[in-house]
């Protein structure tokens, strides 16, 4: 095996000293040779008749060349000669600076590169994070960043608790055979995972371990080095390089682009898991206010939880994606919200209200809006609960709006709420029947209710979903969950 100081001090002799010894040797008349560390002739210039100095024999004068981390090599000539000593004593050492000069020149050029490279790397995950999307989404392009920065490593990440498994290969590297198997396996990259697990300790984190070792794969070993993902103090997967023994070993500045990409995948699992604590805070609390509500009056208590099941089968048929499912289950639990603020002997009051009375339960919608306003987070629900009370024929209130004028949460909202109105008990009336509600939401399509709400709520009336408004086949988001993003 090639030593790789000893040929790197050899290619810097032939490629940067040899005219200066041809000069040297012609100017003196004097045969030289540069030997390296285990005797070998490097590069030797025979003037004159003196002879040529090799490797065998004695020479007559030596002078060591020491480029300041031991011996490197040495300057060697046959003739012996007393005046030559000075001559290659300092002859070596001027080499032995120099090269030492262009080493020290060469790691500074190297940290800067690298430098440089953990810089773009820190621009380009600025440019890839989107603070609205999912964990997985960001942790995928902070993924393809990277490996586009080391070119030609394979880069692995895995999360166990979301259960994705990710890897990218940069453009310069044709995946071998045996890291071809390796992404192939998905098993063995999360056995790797358990391993992990079982093997840190206690303030790992603080030291920054790396951990690596070897896998074995139907056509060779390879080597990886992994760096745990640290959430709240707990691992929750890791980013790893891996390569093929035959391939270059891993450098320190891949390491450090490894420890950045982890440090950003950190950062961004640690901000997700606070912004799902402080959501479910959230919707608890709201949720409270709703329950708070209810439990005044046995006769309407669930019925905002009744609409908020019946709106998700809805917007779930309507293939809503999932941020707008999340908006629409806060509006619909929270739709009556702004009733805390009506006075208990209009709210309770057991028989029909009166106009004057009505007038003031008109208010709740508008009461609710100014209720969450202060509610930063809550922002995109506050058009469905001003608006579940208009008509689409532009008789509701509170603005009167018509036709699609009308929020789509606003418009969804109204049909659930219509058919629990409808099956629910009153102290003046007793519960209509499913069939009934059913009947009179056909009805008063294109008047009372938007007719493709009313169609979409009829397919679900006619699949059975309705009348037991579970998640089941429609999924939609269950109670207190929350979607990122």
């Amino acid at each position: 095996m090639t030593d790789p100081k000893r040929d790197d001090f050899a290619g810097f002799i032939r490629e940067g000293c040899a005219d200066l010894f041809s000069r040297l040797s012609e100017a003196v008349d004097v045969p030289l040779a540069v030997l390296d560390a285990d005797g070998d002739v490097i590069l030797s210039f025979p003037r004159g008749g003196a002879g040529t100095p090799a490797a065998a024999g004695a020479p007559g004068s030596v002078a060591t060349i020491d480029g300041g981390e031991g011996t490197l090599g040495s300057v060697v000539t046959r003739e012996n000669r007393k005046r030559l000593a000075p001559f290659l004593d300092s002859l070596a050492g001027v080499v032995g600076e120099r090269y030492g000069l262009e080493r020290e020149i060469q790691r500074m050029t190297d940290d800067l590169a690298q430098s440089y490279d953990q810089v773009d790397l820190l621009y380009r995950f600025a440019r890839v994070i989107r603070p609205n999307d999912s964990f997985e989404g960001n942790a995928r392009r902070l993924l393809e960043e990277t490996a586009d920065i080391l070119e030609n490593r394979l880069l692995v990440q895995y999360f166990p608790r979301e259960d994705v498994l990710s890897w990218s290969a940069g453009p310069g590297l044709i995946l071998p055979e045996c890291l071809l198997w390796l992404t192939d396996n998905p098993n063995v990259l999360k056995k790797i995972y358990a391993d992990l697990a079982r093997d840190v300790k206690p303030g790992d984190a603080e030291r920054n371990v790396r951990f690596r070792n070897l896998v074995d794969s139907p056509y060779g070993r390879v080597e990886y080095v992994l760096i745990p993902l640290w959430v709240q103090s707990e691992v929750a997967g890791y980013a790893g390089l891996f390569r093929t023994l035959s391939e270059s070993e891993l450098e320190t500045g891949e390491i450090r682009l490894l420890e950045g990409l982890v440090a950003e995948l950190s950062n961004t699992a640690t901000t997700r898991e606070l912004y799902m604590e402080l959501r479910q805070l959230l919707f608890n609390v709201v949720r409270s206010l709703v329950n708070t509500i209810e439990a005044k009056d046995e006769y309407t208590r669930g019925h905002s939880e009744r609409v908020f099941r019946i709106s998700l089968l809805i917007g779930n048929r309507l293939g809503f994606p999932a941020p707008r499912i999340q908006d629409l289950s806060w509006a619909a639990l929270l739709h009556d919200v702004g009733k805390i603020a009506i006075n208990d002997k209009v709210l309770l009051k057991p028989g029909r209200l009166t106009d004057e009375e009505y007038e003031i339960v008109k208010t709740h919608p508008g009461a609710g809006v100014r209720m969450l306003e202060p509610i930063a987070q809550l922002s995109n629900i506050l058009p469905g609960i001003r608006h579940h009370h208009e008509r689409y024929d532009g008789r509701g209130y509170p603005d009167g709006l018509a036709g699609e004028k009308i929020p789509l949460d606003g418009r969804i909202i109204a049909v659930a709420d219509t058919y629990d109105a409808i099956t629910t008990a009153r102290p003046y009336r007793p519960a209509g029947s499913h069939e009934k509600a059913v009947d009179i939401i056909r009805s008063v399509a294109g008047t009372q209710l938007d007719p493709e709400m009313v169609r979409v709520f009829l397919e679900l009336a006619a699949d059975g979903a309705v009348e037991s408004p579970e998640p089941g086949g429609a999924q939609p988001v269950p109670i207190g969950g929350i979607h990122e993003g």
